[in-house]
């Protein structure tokens, strides 16, 4: 089978996107043909968004040019027959450019987005990015860095936007998250890799036709194999009052923090009135009330140690 991978959380870094790297290798140890198209930064919570104003640019980078750090180097090249030496340099940084030379394997390169979200990241690789390829038959969004367990989490998510995005398109979507922000050890990951994979040919053996997406959450646990795992319903959670923003000081300069990188902005003199506001979300109500959901929810469910 022909499986798209997107994500929400950009290229592989051991901080924000230590999970997609074990998870391709999992599904092409199963036999999937997989191509991958992600966005060159950080997408979360951003849903099925596409940034209509953006230019986009697609890089098609080695997986072994990645660096842990989210960059990778620009002019990578594959080691000859006769070179022991297969760690790329470390001195790269992102780029926009096409990595030079491939292998030549036409399966080897994935796609990095510039100013990609995961929406246009499913649209891209569905119908532009691999023409030499076979039609994609499912379309996989993650594994998102943290769980998507909740009303306010599965439609907030940038993971569930890219698999919405692929029924959109006519085509099957799972969504996958590895529940869990805190770093893993290695056998954690490729557990719950394998896991999940067994899930997906589940799914893909057993499709209801009704369903045009799934999510899974996968707990991070070294016995997560052994663990059931179960269908859910959603828990229906909803703002109460204004966790998201926080009131920021006013100045002639305002400092935003973009994708992790500050940037400042002049702002115009002005003699209206004006309030400035930042990112500052406040969510210990909804892991309260996560923590306290009821049995056969998704939230339940994951957070006592079972993939739903």
């Amino acid at each position: 089978m022909h499986i798209l991978v997107v994500n929400d959380d950009g290229p592989p870094s051991r901080r924000l996107s230590p999970y997609i790297q074990p998870l391709v290798s999992a599904l092409q140890a199963a036999g999937h043909l997989v191509s991958v198209a992600i966005p060159a930064a950080s997408r979360s919570w951003i849903g099925k968004a596409h940034l209509i104003e953006a230019s986009l640019k697609a890089t098609y980078v080695p997986p072994q040019a990645f660096h842990n750090d989210g960059t990778w180097n620009e002019t990578y090249t594959h080691p000859g027959p006769n070179d022991n030496d297969t760690d790329p340099p470390t001195n790269g940084t992102t780029t926009t450019t096409r990595a030079t030379p491939s292998s030549g394997n036409p399966n080897d390169e994935w796609v990095v987005i510039t100013n990609g979200t995961p929406a246009s990241c499913v649209q891209l690789g569905l119908f532009n990015l691999f023409p030499d390829r076979p039609p994609i038959d499912l379309v996989i969004s993650g594994p998102n860095h943290g769980r998507n367990a909740s009303t306010i989490y599965n439609l907030s998510s940038g993971t569930v936007g890219g698999a919405l995005e692929a029924a959109t398109c006519g085509k099957r979507g799972i969504a996958i998250s590895f529940g869990s922000k805190e770093e893993q050890p290695a056998l954690v990951i490729a557990a719950a890799a394998r896991l999940a994979v067994r899930v997906v040919n589940h799914l893909i053996a057993h499709w209801d036709e009704r369903v045009e997406l799934y999510n899974i959450n996968v707990p991070m646990r070294d016995d997560v194999e052994s663990r059931p795992v179960l269908w859910t319903r959603t828990l229906p959670y909803y703002w109460a009052r204004g966790y998201l923003y926080a009131e920021a000081d006013s100045s002639t300069q305002q400092t935003q923090q973009v994708n992790g990188a500050s940037e400042t902005q002049q702002q115009p003199a002005t003699t209206l009135r004006q309030r400035d506001f930042k990112w500052g979300a406040q969510l210990l109500d909804m892991k309260k009330a996560l923590q306290a959901s009821e049995e056969g929810t998704d939230a339940h469910t994951v957070l006592n140690g079972s993939t739903r």
